[in-house]
């Protein structure tokens, strides 16, 4: 998720080949499977590694892509913690896939022979976290207890409250020796709800009911636009709503209308790009007023319509 060091925090740029240099550095494989020169200039923004603890690293990334990448994150792991504050990105490991987006938090363990693969679209900001925990440190704060070696992610719904407190961390902090207090405190609390989910037992549903529940999420992929009501979707996957709601967040990462707001919004990128105005894009995307679709869109891709728009 993250791409460099700069202790900085300088907006700069990255073209494919720095990109590349640097992920050999952190142990991961940069790909670009969009781009046609090779030293083209692929993103725009601040990274910024910092040190909230002994054993503990930070990695924060404010950043504009401006051409697709992939990542495949091969160095091993006992914990890391990504938080997504704006945008989105597709990730895997093993046969576990998911997407994770705005006010999601993924806990993740890699093995030895294991690698978290990762997919960042273009035309969109990213502000993303990325807490790292090494062995030691983390069995001391686990009470000498150590996870499971087996590698896996788990995605989970960032409180509010540590959401705003990272957003305002970010944006404004504190200055002097109360910054690497305020750096540490969140280190921590993001900890506190990572430690739970890492270690928690799987959740996967058995194969038929994930058959149902992907059933759900290609009607709300097929047609996004359309006006999907949870009693109907609740049918589709022969469950009750709260039942529906429960399972596919479990499923998926995400809930049923946070997926419908991604597969419209993704719509509308593609909309965008393709010459259309911010008026006509929210008509065939289902929002009935441009005002709230342009809200979302800047929402969850962290720019414009207009922007997407204006770079056509």
């Amino acid at each position: 998720m993250t791409t460099s060091a700069d202790t900085a925090g300088v907006v700069r740029p990255h073209t494919s080949r720095q990109l590349q240099a640097l992920g050999r550095h952190y142990g991961i494989d940069y790909r670009f499977p969009e781009l046609h020169q090779r030293a083209a200039t692929v993103l725009r923004g601040r990274v910024q590694e910092l040190c909230p603890a002994p054993g503990m690293q930070l990695v924060t990334s404010d950043i504009e892509v401006l051409e697709r990448y992939d990542s495949r994150s091969r160095a091993p792991t006992p914990l890391s913690i990504i938080v997504m504050l704006a945008g989105e990105a597709s990730l895997q490991l093993g046969a576990q896939r998911l997407t994770l987006g705005p006010g999601m938090a993924l806990s993740v363990r890699l093995g030895e022979r294991d690698a978290l693969l990762a997919s960042q679209p273009a035309g969109q900001r990213i502000r993303a976290l990325t807490l790292s925990v090494d062995a030691p440190r983390l069995a001391a704060l686990n009470g000498g207890a150590t996870l499971a070696p087996a590698s896996r992610m788990q995605a989970w719904p960032l409180p509010a409250t540590l959401r705003g407190a990272l957003e305002e961390a970010l944006a404004s902090p504190l200055d002097g020796p109360a910054r690497q207090l305020q750096r540490e405190g969140l280190a921590l609390q993001l900890l506190a709800h990572g430690l739970t989910t890492a270690d928690s037992p799987a959740t996967a549903p058995p194969s038929a009911e994930r058959q149902r529940l992907e059933r759900v999420r290609e009607a709300l992929r097929r047609t996004p636009a359309g006006e999907h009501r949870l009693d109907d979707l609740a049918q589709l996957a022969a469950m009750s709503p709260a039942g529906l709601r429960r399972k596919y967040r479990a499923a998926f990462g995400r809930s049923v209308f946070d997926d419908l707001r991604h597969f419209r919004l993704a719509l509308a990128r593609n909309y965008l790009a393709a010459g259309l105005g911010v008026q006509q894009t929210a008509h065939f995307c289902g929002y009935r007023h441009a005002g709230n679709f342009s809200t979302a869109f800047r929402r969850h891709f962290g720019v414009s319509p207009g922007a997407i728009a204006r770079q056509r």
